[in-house]
């Protein structure tokens, strides 16, 4: 108690201002207390939220079952035509569980219509793609990419390379000249078209020989043809590849045999197939399933079937495509969609199926 009247006499003999001061000291102090406990609180609250909604997204996930499916890869069908041949019987494939997207990839972003920042790789609900690249593209440009893996990687195109021959043939020849079939050209590694010493085509049946049927015969005959028009071919496909911005392409052959010199890239290739789609005739040939023509001079027939699957199964989503193979490429693959989409697979142990499997992803 004396201790409590004391206290209170120097109180009041105390200078009021002073008074005044401690009273605000106090006020501040107890201000300061009641926001740190009050922000330690919202911070706990919103902790707590955060951890809820985690665990609900991570029972949505862990309820979403998915079955494993085992797929029966064959080993591809190398691009080789023998004549007369009936189509390959080939079956629609089963009805396959959706897709699901691996949102831990870097997502494309555009930002005010500019090219993508990033490119993300597709991972598959039945696993990843076998493919050592692939690529979905936009028709307009080929360069407006919407998915990719190793999309700049150079690798053997195989007889993708015959889009490029087919364009320089469609940008240079004189569509009413005769190309006579030399010995060069029926000698010619790989796929033939069946081609006797002698023949003569029109350019327009060639070109159906060559895409349809991935003739090898008939993309040599192109190049000596140029030949004897005073033209280096290959030049004219490596000047083509500049001309594109295609940085990661050089050619060697008309036909895609393996060299080390003769490489491509999806992404170069996606350009490539972008800018062929103005040669409509091109996109005729690589439309068909078959065709048949005849040379000029002995009237042999030539029945043609396409190699390429997608056109065998009767997708009505497909505009066309090219197929090739070869030990070192792989199973490899062109594919247009009408809905102007363009899909590059290289490298693949099953082209059809996974290009299939692309097109679900759109």
């Amino acid at each position: 108690m004396m201790f409590f009247q004391r206290m209170r006499e120097k109180i009041d003999v105390t200078n009021p201002h002073t008074i005044n001061r401690v009273r605000i000291v106090v006020v501040l102090m107890t201000a300061l207390v009641f926001g740190v406990v009050l922000r330690d609180q919202m911070f706990s609250q919103e902790i707590l939220a955060v951890n809820s909604t985690a665990q609900q997204s991570a029972l949505v996930y862990r309820s979403v079952v998915t079955t494993s499916i085992e797929k029966n890869v064959a080993a591809p069908a190398e691009d080789v035509q023998q004549e007369g041949d009936a189509a390959p019987a080939l079956e629609e494939p089963a009805a396959q569980e959706v897709a699901l997207v691996d949102m831990s990839a870097p997502i494309l972003i555009k930002e005010n219509g500019a090219e993508p920042i990033g490119l993300s790789t597709v991972s598959l609900g039945v696993g990843t793609l076998s493919a050592k690249a692939f690529i979905i593209a936009n028709g307009a440009s080929g360069r407006d990419v919407s998915y990719e893996k190793n999309a700049r990687e150079r690798l053997p195109p195989a007889s993708l390379t015959k889009l490029m021959t087919a364009v320089i043939v469609a940008e240079y020849a004189d569509y009413s000249d005769v190309v006579t079939i030399t010995p060069r050209a029926v000698n010619a590694e790989g796929v033939s078209g069946f081609l006797r010493v002698g023949e003569t085509f029109s350019i327009p049946d060639l070109l159906k020989i060559m895409l349809v049927v991935s003739s090898n015969d008939a993309a040599t005959a192109f190049e000596d043809y140029f030949t004897s028009k005073g033209f280096d071919f290959i030049a004219l496909m490596n000047e083509k590849t500049v001309l594109l911005g295609m940085v990661d392409t050089h050619f060697m052959n008309p036909t895609g045999l393996d060299d080390p010199e003769h490489y491509s890239s999806a992404a170069d290739l996606a350009v490539l197939v972008a800018y062929s789609l103005r040669h409509e005739q091109v996109w005729d040939i690589l439309s068909r399933r078959s065709e048949r023509v005849w040379s000029l001079n002995t009237k042999t027939e030539h029945a043609l079937l396409s190699n390429n699957e997608l056109l065998h199964k009767k997708r009505t989503d497909v505009l066309g495509g090219k197929t090739g193979y070869t030990k070192s490429a792989g199973g490899c693959m062109i594919t247009v969609l009408k809905s102007g989409e363009i899909l590059v697979v290289l490298g693949s142990d099953d082209r059809a199926g996974e290009t299939i499997e692309l097109i679900n992803t759109i």
